[in-house]
């Protein structure tokens, strides 16, 4: 150990410092997630993952939850294998912990998060920047666990570009996927405009032959814009709009009509989003505030049902609307001393609106959810080469809480030197009651029907939350290279559980009330690492070790049992991407997840035929290795076009789940580990 650490003192004199090098490993880019306002990755008050356009490339990402897989912390697996619903867990904690913004906006809502994962196209996406730990004093309800914030593709320079990938996914069934994005700028750099889209066909997949699909069909398209105009030489006017339509199906019989087959989950979406943003920055550059409007429709219409071998056709047809608004005004302004130090200021205000209609046919009633949002916050950041004091609150008021909730939090950063920086934050959170919950869906195959009311002292869910992290930055000649080791708590207070109160089974009507149960408490230790020994060489790496348990007797799984342990939650999971170019025009890319053993539920039924008397078990998953190789040769035509040619092949070892049920009656989400069987692609680009 002495031998390690004089050779740390040693070396730490010899380093060149990082101005001085090329930023391979990215520590020098620009972040917005941390404060609400631009600043350096390696100078954020707190740690800050991104993922940008090369990730997402190596990775033969097409939507983004595929991309979000290869953050440290996170993990993305699917929870239905009828619909094909994906679910991303920071920490651990469930995506209904989590907040996905889109350009800084909290315009996805309980709805819109169902499938979002796979609906956002990464033709959409520039980067996505990830926050763990609470996010709550800047994003409000459900930031718990951390933010993911999608941000847009925006116009920089002229260029347009058209691609294909093409999957083969376990042998069986194509996935065809094809995107196209265009950007064309002023001379004078005043005006610029980017246009998307993406067009994706995907055969549904059958793993065990039970004729059942473990891998839904999907149709879907995407179009959308993102422009800019400088009004004047201090103002600047943002427009983006995207539309996505969505088809997917999972289940049997798929050359039939979803009501006549045996098993039909699924849905037709149609969403449009749109935002609009002015932003004022006078020449002497202390000065910035901008008034924003962000706006989010969703129109579903479902089918989730089981047909009897005695009925003509089912009847589990459903209706969804959904419309969410966010605007508001952020100010910020730079001190050149503020009493200690450099500062910046930030102070916004913002309202938000959530009108939620959902009807399923044959029920008694439809539901309705209207939620506002009313927020401001505060925050203050001292900031000088070696020193970083952030403090901030915010405040929401919410409707379905009584009172306003203050979510404060503090984040110090202390860089002794040019390669080492220590970060340390506490945050606390929140999570509003709602009454709308698609976690029943699963339920609604079998053809009940259900409503779900708050209980009447039920309390918001409340969480605090500590991290603490070193970031140690390395340059010795050629070689970059940035360890990042973080420690994570997470306290949650009155935690929701959806509890049955009536079930009638004749009709088939079931009630259930959400209430308050114990909390839970989630800790642990993320540990990644960037190395780039030479320019065309660049390996990443991150692993999470973790406990995540619930408080007191635990949660109640089966009628009188407790279970402490949470499920889905491995105690280590990791990632790997690494790139590779021998020469100039080659790369070769090398891609991998690893999830350790898990505890998952597993209900059996009893009675084969109708699912009656259905027995809970409790599973303890195998580990899974899921390891890709990609190679990439582009052919330049001239000095600004070239074209692309990709091979490549996803989970070498065809690490899939075995024990999947079979039949009409199984657990649709008894589904674990890796998303894809073995899987071959292919890929062409085209870029001018």
């Amino acid at each position: 150990m002495k031998k390690i650490i004089i050779t740390i003192i040693t070396i730490f004199p010899l380093m060149a410092t990082a101005q001085s090098h090329s930023d391979t490993i990215r520590l020098r880019q620009v972040v917005v997630t941390a404060t609400q306002h631009a600043t350096s990755r390696s100078e954020a008050p707190t740690a800050v993952g991104v993922i940008d356009g090369g990730q997402m490339e190596a990775a033969s990402a097409v939507n983004l939850g595929q991309a979000l897989n290869f953050s440290t912390g996170l993990r993305v697996e699917n929870t239905c294998q009828n619909c094909g619903a994906n679910e991303v867990r920071i920490n651990g904690l469930g995506q209904a912990y989590s907040q996905i913004l889109i350009d800084s906006r909290p315009v996805n809502s309980a709805l819109a998060g169902i499938y979002l994962l796979d609906q956002l196209p990464t033709a959409l996406i520039d980067r996505v920047e990830v926050l763990r730990g609470g996010g709550s004093a800047l994003y409000g309800s459900n930031a718990i666990a951390g933010v993911i914030n999608v941000i847009t593709r925006e116009p920089r320079y002229n260029e347009a570009s058209v691609g294909n990938t093409t999957s083969l996914i376990g042998g069986k069934s194509w996935d065809f996927s094809n995107s196209f994005n265009a950007s064309v700028v002023s001379d004078d750099r005043r005006a610029g405009i980017a246009v998307f889209g993406h067009n994706r066909h995907r055969e549904p997949y059958d793993h065990n032959g039970d004729g059942y699909s473990e891998i839904g069909l999907l149709k879907a398209r995407m179009v959308g814009f993102r422009g800019y105009l400088r009004t004047s030489d201090f103002t600047k006017l943002n427009l983006e709009y995207h539309n996505i339509h969505d088809f997917r199906r999972g289940g049997d019989c798929f050359d039939l009509p979803s009501p006549m087959a045996h098993i039909s989950e699924g849905g037709e979406h149609d969403i449009h989003s749109a935002s609009l943003k002015w932003d004022w920055l006078p020449a002497s550059g202390l000065r910035h505030a901008s008034l924003f409007a962000s706006m989010q429709h969703v129109d579903r219409e479902s089918y989730y049902g089981e047909r009897e071998d005695d009925e003509p056709f089912g009847t589990a047809y459903g209706y969804t609307q959904d419309l969410t608004l966010n605007y508001g005004a952020l100010y910020s302004r730079h001190f050149d001393t503020l009493w200690l130090m450099p500062a910046e200021f930030t102070a916004g205000l913002e309202h938000t609106l959530d009108r939620l209609k959902d009807h399923t046919y044959g029920s008694p009633e439809t539901l309705r959810q209207n939620i506002g949002i009313l927020s401001a916050y505060l925050q203050n950041e001292w900031k000088n080469l070696r020193w970083s004091i952030l403090v901030g609150a915010r405040m929401d008021k919410h409707t379905m809480i009584d009172a306003p909730v203050v979510s404060p939090r503090l984040n110090l950063r202390y860089a002794p030197n040019d390669h080492l920086a220590l970060r340390v934050g506490y945050a606390s959170g929140f999570r509003a009651p709602q009454v709308y919950d698609e976690d029943l869906h699963v339920g609604a195959v079998n053809g009940e029907l259900y409503k779900i009311t708050n209980a009447p002292d039920l309390r918001m869910e409340q969480s605090h939350s500590i991290t603490g992290s070193t970031d140690i930055c390395l340059h010795l000649g050629s070689l970059e290279a940035d360890v990042l080791i973080e420690g994570f708590y997470t306290r949650i207070n009155d935690a929701f559980v959806n509890e049955l109160l009536f079930d009638d089974t004749t009709s088939g009507y079931m009630h259930y009330e959400r209430r308050n149960a114990n909390g839970a408490e989630v800790m642990g230790v993320n540990v990644e690492m960037t190395i780039s020994p030479i320019e065309a060489m660049r390996l990443q790496l991150g692993g999470t070790w973790q406990s995540s348990l619930y408080t007191g007797q635990g949660k109640e799984w089966e009628e009188g049992q407790y279970e402490r342990r949470m499920e889905r939650t491995p105690d280590f999971y990791a990632y790997l991407t690494g790139s590779y170019s021998p020469f100039k025009h080659l790369q070769i890319t090398a891609t991998g997840t690893f999830t350790g053993p898990m505890l998952v539920y597993h209900s059996v039924a009893n009675d084969a035929k109708h699912g009656s008397g259905s027995e809970v078990q409790k599973v303890i998953t195998d580990s899974f290795l899921d390891l890709s190789l990609k190679a990439a040769y582009s052919i330049p035509f001239g000095e600004r076009t070239e074209l692309e040619i990709s091979i490549g092949l996803q989970n070498i070892f065809n690490r899939y789940q075995r024990d999947l049920d079979s039949g009409p009656e199984r657990d649709a989400a008894y589904i674990y580990g890796p998303s894809l069987p073995r899987t071959l692609l292919f890929g062409a680009k085209l870029t001018i």
